[in-house]
């Protein structure tokens, strides 16, 4: 059989054959010059001398240069120094910022006053009476009124006790927040009210509920409402420390200590609830609910204008006689002499 021939194959022999041919094709031309053309490929005379021309070119820009834009042998040393002043004045600037914030954190924290203790302005006072060298004098029992009178509620128990619900703001003036207490009791909700006893040698204490009768002016716009069958359970509450208003709610609020008395209020009298000891400075804290089976309602509220602003013989409901203004209605207590 006859094989094929590659016609690539043949035209490279062919090349080849031409190439060492002695006989010159017309079209392709020799050099002239052989030998000086193999000594240039094969030497290395071209390449450095571009190599130097190239150098002197760079050394003639360099020269060319400012002073200023040379490259200095502590150039590299100038720049490492910077580098480490920058370091230092970062880390100087965090040891300083965190120093700072420990200071706010701890110095000047804002832990509250719940937990300083009373000054003792009586100094000597108890030594003097019991020497009897100095007869006490007579005073009549004191009305303290609470300091915290708030509303929990224990069908819902994260709910946070209302704050400034009588509050009022004005543009010029900004928000006005007045001095008024709020008793309610209803079946889901309870009133808790803290007292603090601050007088010397009236360190006995008596509990008791004040409701308006029906001739009675309330300064709120709130109506009172109240159910004459109504009867309520009052306990005393483990609180050594001010209620906060802010966090408490029917979960929060501090625990029962003892049941004091059950009560059934009625209108324009005064309801004695119970009588207990009170050195001053001491905490004491209640809740009012309503008694179990019992379908009771008392809403009321009380306003420092027309209850605690006179302080003129608080005693007892013929104060209005006195100065034409109702008995302050709500949950108080008497403080009576023991000196």
């Amino acid at each position: 059989m006859q094989q094929k021939r590659n016609p690539a194959v043949s035209f490279t022999l062919s090349s080849l054959v031409l190439a060492s041919s002695p006989f010159e094709m017309p079209h392709l031309k020799r050099d002239p010059y052989p030998s000086e053309s193999e000594h240039l490929l094969h030497s290395r005379e071209s390449f450095e001398l571009e190599a130097r021309d190239d150098i002197g070119q760079i050394a003639r820009i360099r020269a060319d240069k400012p002073e200023w834009a040379k490259a200095s042998p502590n150039g590299q040393t100038i720049v490492s120094w910077m580098v480490v002043l920058l370091v230092v004045v970062a880390a100087t600037d965090l040891a300083a910022l965190f120093y700072m914030s420990r200071i706010m954190s701890e110095v000047y924290a804002d832990v509250g006053t719940a937990g300083l203790e009373y000054a003792n302005p009586y100094h000597g006072l108890a030594e003097l009476y019991s020497s009897g060298a100095v007869e006490p004098p007579r005073i009549a029992p004191l009305l303290n009124t609470p300091r915290v009178v708030a509303q929990v509620f224990s069908d819902q128990p994260a709910q946070l006790a209302p704050i400034g619900e009588h509050d009022l703001f004005n543009k010029a003036f900004g928000t006005f927040s007045p001095h008024e207490k709020h008793l309610y009791v209803a079946e889901n909700t309870i009133t808790i009210a803290q007292f603090r006893t601050v007088d010397f040698g009236m360190e006995e204490c008596s509990l008791v509920f004040r409701l308006p009768g029906s001739g009675d002016r309330i300064e709120s716009k709130e109506p009172f409402q109240f159910n004459p069958l109504s009867v309520f359970d009052v306990y005393r509450l483990d609180a050594p420390a001010p209620l906060d208003i802010r966090k408490l709610s029917y979960h929060t609020r501090p625990p029962v200590q003892e049941k004091v008395a059950t009560v059934s209020p009625r209108p324009g009298e005064e309801t004695f609830v119970s009588r207990f000891p009170c050195p001053w400075s001491t905490l004491h804290t209640f809740e009012v609910v309503c008694s179990k089976g019992s379908d009771c309602l008392v809403d009321v509220w009380s306003s420092q204008n027309t209850t605690w602003g006179e302080l003129l013989s608080p005693l007892c409901c013929a104060c209005r006689v006195l100065i034409e203004l109702p008995c302050p209605p709500g949950f108080y207590m008497y403080q009576h002499q023991t000196i």
